[in-house]
C-alpha cells in the first residue's frame, strides 16, 4: 500500500483548492507542506500587464482591466449574497485552514523562486509538488520535487492551455471542449505529459457560475484520485501531448459576456452531454480507471 511519500502544495492567495488537497492528504496520513503566494509586488503586476500589451495589444489590456473592475463591482454589490452562496469547497472554512497550517509546515511568500522559499522546499524534500492555482514556475522550484510535479488544469489539453479555458471554450461556442486535465509540470505552460483528461458537459446548472463551481470541484476530486493512485503505487502512465496547442490569456470582459450568452443558449437547448472530439489527435489520452 502506501509508502513514505511526501508532498508539497503550492497555491496563491490561500485558494480553497489547496486546503481541499491538504485535507485529503491528512485523511491518508500523508505528510505535506504548503507554500502560499501572497501580495505579489506591484512591479510584477505591471510587468504582466506590459507583457500582455506587447503580446495581445492595447485593446485586449483595456478589455482585461474592464473585466477585473466589473468583477470587483459585482463582488461588492453581491457581497451579502456571496457570503451565503454555495461554494465549490464548503468544507474548507477559516477554521480548517488554520488547523492545517497549525499541523503542517507552511510558508507565505511573494515570490516562490526566492532563495528562502527554495530552501524551505529543499528542507521538506517532497517527492511530489502539487499545484493548486499557481503562476508560471521555473525549474528551480518544480524541479525540487524528487519524483515530479503535477497540476490540475481547468481545460482540455492540448487544445486549451493558459487561463479561463472554460470561458474561452464557451465564448468560441465550443461547449463540448470544456473540461479539465491533470498533467505533469515542465518548462512549457500546461505542456507536460497528461495523466487524466475529461470533458465536462453542460447539464442542469442554472447559471454559468454554478457550472464553473461544479467544474472546479470535480477537477479537484479527480486530482485527489490521481494522488490516491500514487499512494497506492499504481502506474499513472502519463502520455505526451502530441502538439503544442494554443495559449489563452485571462478572459476579458468581452469573452466573459460571450461565454455567458453561449452558456445560456446551450442550457436552454437542454444539452446534457456532448460527444468526444472525434477529430482530436490526442484522443488516445484517456481517463484513468475509476
Amino acid at each position: 500500500m502506501r509508502g513514505v511519500l511526501t508532498f508539497l502544495i503550492l497555491t496563491t492567495g490561500d485558494l480553497p483548492e489547496a486546503y481541499f488537497l491538504g485535507s485529503f492528504l491528512e485523511s491518508m496520513s500523508v505528510p505535506f507542506a504548503l507554500v502560499n503566494i501572497v501580495g505579489r509586488p506591484l512591479g510584477n503586476q505591471l510587468q504582466v500587464l506590459s507583457r500582455l500589451r506587447r503580446n495581445r495589444g492595447l485593446p485586449y489590456v483595456a478589455d482585461f482591466l474592464l473585466a477585473r473592475a466589473a468583477d470587483r463591482v459585482e463582488m461588492w454589490v453581491r457581497r451579502e449574497e456571496l457570503a451565503h452562496a454555495v461554494r465549490a469547497f464548503p468544507e474548507v472554512d477559516a477554521q480548517l485552514m488554520r488547523d492545517i497550517r497549525a499541523r503542517h509546515p507552511h510558508r507565505d511568500c511573494s515570490d516562490p523562486h526566492a532563495s528562502d522559499v527554495l530552501d524551505f522546499v529543499r528542507a521538506h524534500a517532497p517527492d511530489y509538488i502539487l499545484l493548486a492555482g499557481a503562476p508560471f514556475l521555473r525549474p528551480t522550484f518544480y524541479g525540487l520535487a524528487r519524483r515530479g510535479a503535477f497540476n490540475r488544469h481547468l481545460g482540455l489539453l492540448p487544445d486549451f492551455r493558459g487561463s479561463d479555458c472554460a470561458l474561452w471554450a464557451l465564448a468560441m461556442d465550443r461547449p463540448e471542449a470544456v473540461g479539465y486535465s491533470i498533467h505533469m509540470v515542465n518548462e512549457r505552460v500546461d505542456g507536460g505529459d497528461v495523466v487524466l483528461r475529461r470533458p465536462f458537459p453542460v447539464s442542469g446548472d442554472p447559471t454559468l457560475e454554478d457550472y464553473l463551481r461544479r467544474l472546479r470541484r470535480e477537477a479537484s476530486e479527480a486530482f485527489a484520485g490521481v494522488i490516491r493512485r500514487m499512494l497506492d503505487g499504481a502506474a499513472l502512465r502519463p502520455l505526451p501531448q502530441v502538439r503544442n496547442g494554443p495559449y489563452f490569456p485571462p478572459a476579458g470582459w468581452t469573452i466573459q459576456q460571450r461565454a455567458l450568452r453561449n452558456y445560456a443558449r446551450a442550457r436552454r437547448g437542454q444539452l446534457a452531454s456532448y460527444p468526444a472530439l472525434h477529430d482530436d489527435p490526442d484522443e488516445h489520452i484517456r481517463p484513468l480507471p475509476s
